[in-house]
């Protein structure tokens, strides 16, 4: 490009003419021309000769302007990832029209069409306020046919997810934007949703270039627990009422084991005093060899009398528990044995 009275210098070491497709040669050839300063010329009257920032050491853009040269000898070799990396540094150090055209070229053939379309209109709004006019042109000339290129995915609420919250590739959607078309890249794409007492919401979808989808926001209940018996925490009551009746029923075995036993140690007692009952008719015994038999009376007495405590205490706290662990709806009442007696036990 010529500016009156003075032309652009080149950037050193800058590639020579490129050698590009018939579909990139025209917009690259202005694009470089164009962009050869990259505003790091100080030419009177160009659309780059404005100051740099206070940061941007002449160093900074000595080096700023030789990556400029490497990101366009890229794109003449087809390597537009490397070219739009080097890019984004020469715009950190001074963003210009020309700048910002090669990124959204480079960005529109990696198939980041929608950050394409931010890099083109922000180049056309730059060379507008640069009066940079080639520059506007070409922009302006890929800008309707790039807008026509990108699909749309529109989300909408459906049944369940009035008040759901809504992702596309794990970026949250506000509400403002949830039932618009929203331009999205071409390829694979994941909507999300969820909502307290809802199941999640995902679906898969892949939209191609000029492609338009709308993706609906269903959501079901969760489904409700299971019933409890006894309310909250019944399970775990009944659990315990179990373990309390097996418990009864164990204690109480002991206990009527316990009254047999009395009973045969008694039956002994009553054996050993019939039998000195004839040795002695007059209940006295000199002879030491009933002494014996004394003893072992008064042994079998002392067992019978022992057995038949616990036997009876045994079987009424198993009676007890037996009754009390049943369920709170059914009340129920039963004698137990108990010392001097029997006593009445059971639940209301």
């Amino acid at each position: 490009m010529y500016i009156q009275g003075s032309r652009l210098p080149t950037f050193a070491g800058a590639p020579p003419r490129m050698l590009l497709s018939s579909r990139f040669s025209r917009v690259l050839r202005a694009s470089a021309a164009l962009a050869v300063g990259v505003g790091l010329t100080t030419v009177q009257g160009s659309a780059f000769a404005q100051e740099p920032a206070a940061d941007s050491s002449a160093e900074a853009l000595k080096h700023a302007r030789e990556q400029f040269g490497q990101a366009l000898a890229l794109q003449t070799a087809g390597d537009w990832a490397g070219a739009l990396t080097l890019l984004k540094e020469v715009a950190a150090v001074k963003s210009t029209p020309q700048v910002r055209f090669n990124m959204a070229l480079c960005e529109e053939r990696l198939g980041k069409l929608v950050a394409a379309l931010g890099d083109y209109e922000l180049a056309a709004a730059d060379a507008r306020a640069e009066k940079a006019d080639q520059v506007a042109e070409e922009v302006e000339g890929r800008l309707e046919a790039l807008r026509q290129r990108i699909p749309k995915i529109t989300v909408k609420r459906g049944s369940g997810a009035d008040a759901a919250s809504v992702a596309l590739d794990g970026v949250s959607l506000g509400d403002q934007v949830v039932g618009t078309a929203m331009p999205t890249d071409p390829g694979p794409h994941t909507v999300e949703a969820k909502a307290p007492g809802m199941k999640p919401f995902r679906q898969a979808i892949r939209v191609a270039e000029q492609q338009s989808e709308t993706v609906e926001l269903v959501l079901e209940a969760e489904p409700a627990p299971p019933p409890v018996a006894g309310g909250p925490g019944g399970g775990v009551r009944d659990r315990g009422s179990k373990g309390a009746r097996i418990a009864g029923f164990v204690i109480g075995g002991v206990g009527i084991a316990s009254l047999g036993a009395s009973g045969v140690f008694y039956g002994l007692r009553a054996n050993k005093i019939s039998h000195l009952d004839k040795l002695c008719p007059s209940r006295q015994c000199p002879s030491k060899d009933q002494q014996s038999d004394i003893d072992a009376g008064k042994l079998d007495t002392t067992i019978a009398n022992v057995t038949l405590a616990v036997g009876i205490a045994a079987v009424a706290g198993g009676v007890v528990l037996v009754l009390t662990s049943g369920p709170p709806s059914e009340p129920s009442v039963a004698l137990a044995p108990a010392l001097g007696g029997a006593q009445l036990v059971g639940k209301f």
